[in-house]
Order: C-alpha cells, then structure tokens, then sequence
C-alpha cells in the first residue's frame, strides 16, 4: 500500500462527517465472504480495474479504515475495537469484552451504533468497496450499490485454510466453524437480526471461478444494475 494511498485514506477518514446526510449515496459494492474465502486481493484488484475502466482513482477497498475510523470516535485503541467483530455470543460480549474495555456499560452500544454509523458513511459517501463488517446488511438501504457473496462448499474452503496455515484438517475445521460463528454473532449484535440470503444481489463460488472471472462477473452485475 504506497505512502500517497494511507495519505488520502487518513486525510478522508478524518474529514468524515458521521452527522451530515448524503442526498444521492454510493455507488457502493459490499463483499461478504465465507470463511475460507480469501478475497482482499481480489478486491484490491477489482478497485484497479474500476478506476482503469472509469478513468478515475475514486474506487478503494475499505477495510481496516472502519476498525481506525470507529477507534477514533471512541478514542479507544482500533484492535479493542476489533474484538467486537470476534463475539459470537451478547453475554460474552457483555461479560468479557466490557471488562476488558471499560467499566462503561454503555460500550458495547456505543460501539455497535458507531461501527454502523462509520460503515454505513463509506457507502455513502460512494466509490467504496466494503469487505464484510456486515456491510451489505448496513448498507441494504443504499439503492446504488451491489451486494456480492463469495461462498465455497465446506471442504473446499477447510483445505484452503490447511494449506493457509499449515493446520491439519481437524483445526482448520474447527477455525472454519468458529470464524463462521464469530461473524454470524457480529451480524446478530451489529442489526440484532440473522443475515437472510435475498440480501446478497449474487453470490459467487469460488470453487468455480478465479479471482479475474469473479472481477469480470462483478462488472457485469453493476453494469446490469446501471451502477456504472
């Protein structure tokens, strides 16, 4: 990531203005991902070729900038704020992340409500490309946007995390079903509600296709949708 790039992002983040009301949001592409299904550099890679194809330098991949973003409202450190997206279960995020973060119980509210109030700004704000954080939930009320699922069959995605991290296949099943867990109980404690499937516009197997063909069937869908 080059100097020029956290340059513009710190500069971005901090004129962020979670108050105003933006009249015409997006366009926005939110991607949410099976675990197992590695997709930050596709999403990098998409970045590029929208801004190649559009001739701008607009699209970026937004990602880490909501930990830091979110970190900064709260003045807390961003990786106190990451653990909020690790709970799978409100009386753990209760009992252990409260305790741990403040003596405040108020937190955990107003972590949750600034988490969605920073993600849901980067749509707004458009040319964003939001990797999970339950985005496309978030996001769901933006008409100018495409809400992309990466899923893979189980196996798949548990040899993926093998090879990954050089775990046997009983621990990367085990890292699978507690990722999956930990992201579902994130969605649960972000909108108190389970992710239904009719809130991804397409989903995508990427068992099937590389990294440039998942590129080229995300353009398609935006340019079917008149995103671009």
């Amino acid at each position: 990531m080059s100097n020029i790039f956290l340059e513009y992002m710190s500069k971005r983040i901090s004129e962020m203005n979670l108050d105003d009301h933006i009249v015409a949001p997006g366009p926005v592409i939110t991607i949410s991902r099976a675990a197992g299904c590695i997709a930050e550099q596709m999403a990098i890679n998409l970045a590029h070729r929208l801004n190649k194809l559009q001739q701008t330098n607009k699209w970026n991949l937004i990602s880490k900038e909501i930990l830091h973003k979110t970190a900064e409202k709260l003045n807390i450190h961003p990786k106190k704020v990451e653990l909020f997206f690790k709970m799978n279960n409100h009386s753990l995020l209760d009992g252990i992340m409260l305790s741990f973060l403040s003596k405040d119980y108020q937190l955990e509210r107003k972590v949750r409500n600034t988490l969605i109030s920073v993600i849901h700004r980067f749509g707004a704000e458009g040319h964003s490309i939001i990797m999970g954080r339950g985005s496309s939930t978030i996001c769901s009320d933006i008409e100018n946007a495409l809400h992309v699922r990466i899923d893979a069959p189980l196996d798949w995605r548990i040899k993926k995390i093998m090879k990954m991290k050089n775990y046997n296949r009983d621990d990367a099943k085990t890292y699978v079903i507690d990722t999956e867990n930990d992201r579902v109980g994130f969605r649960k404690a972000i909108k108190r509600r389970e992710v239904k499937c009719n809130e991804f516009d397409i989903t995508i197997n990427k068992s099937v296709f590389s990294d440039n063909e998942i590129i080229e069937i995300i353009i398609t869908a935006l340019k079917m949708k008149k995103i671009i």
